[in-house]
């Protein structure tokens, strides 16, 4: 059976969200593969383009496939200049520490339910249905440790979203599955597919 493609409206606000979860995915991935196999070497990186791209200029494509694997350069106003964060570096800690960091890459998923919620909450298409309370509590969960939080009444509308019902005596669980301990409500395909249920039910009215 092939898997389905979750392929989001790119004229919808759910589209930058996702692909930005993605990237740090990926990314992480791929700095793994580094530290496996060591550093990409431009010579060869540069064949592989221009056999690609026979017009292009050797050179200009050098010099960018060299900032490309160069440093990561963030640019500050404040110091007027940038603070580099050299990549092999950065691959050696991943490798080194990565039992306390794979966690924390992990909660990135947290941060695109957050922001999901925070865009739509004041949107005509939003409203207090028991997917839109599910999304609602995930929210509230990453900003209280990680750990679904109900305080008082909560939760005080049905919050349910395919076969999850959040009820009271789930406070304090895990909304994220970060290790294999199997304790945490979702793992990190899950908002992906949360999003994408929350877009198929509006597939007029959702939009930036």
């Amino acid at each position: 059976m092939t898997a389905p493609r979750y392929r989001f409206d790119r004229g919808k606000p759910f589209y930058p969200l996702v692909m930005n979860y993605f990237c740090q995915l990926i990314g992480m991935k791929e700095l793994i593969i580094r530290g496996v196999v060591g550093p990409r070497r431009i010579d060869e990186m540069l064949a592989i383009a221009v056999a690609r791209e026979p017009r292009s200029e050797p050179e200009l494509l050098r010099k960018q496939l060299g900032i490309l694997i160069g440093p990561l350069q963030l640019r500050s106003e404040r110091i007027n200049g940038t603070i580099d964060a050299p990549i092999d570096e950065i691959v050696h800690d991943l490798i080194a520490n990565h039992p306390v960091l794979l966690p924390h890459f992990i909660s990135a998923a947290g941060a695109v339910l957050v922001l999901a919620h925070e865009i739509s909450k004041h949107r005509p298409w939003h409203n207090q249905g028991p997917i839109w309370e599910f999304l609602r509590h995930c929210r509230n969960a990453v900003a209280h440790g990680g750990t679904l939080h109900f305080a008082r009444t909560e939760p005080s509308r049905p919050a349910e979203w395919r076969s999850l019902v959040l009820t009271a005596e789930l406070h304090g669980t895990p909304l994220l599955k970060k290790d294999g301990s199997g304790r945490g409500m979702l793992s990190p395909g899950d908002p992906i597919l949360l999003l994408w249920d929350i877009e198929q039910m509006h597939p007029a009215t959702i939009a930036e």
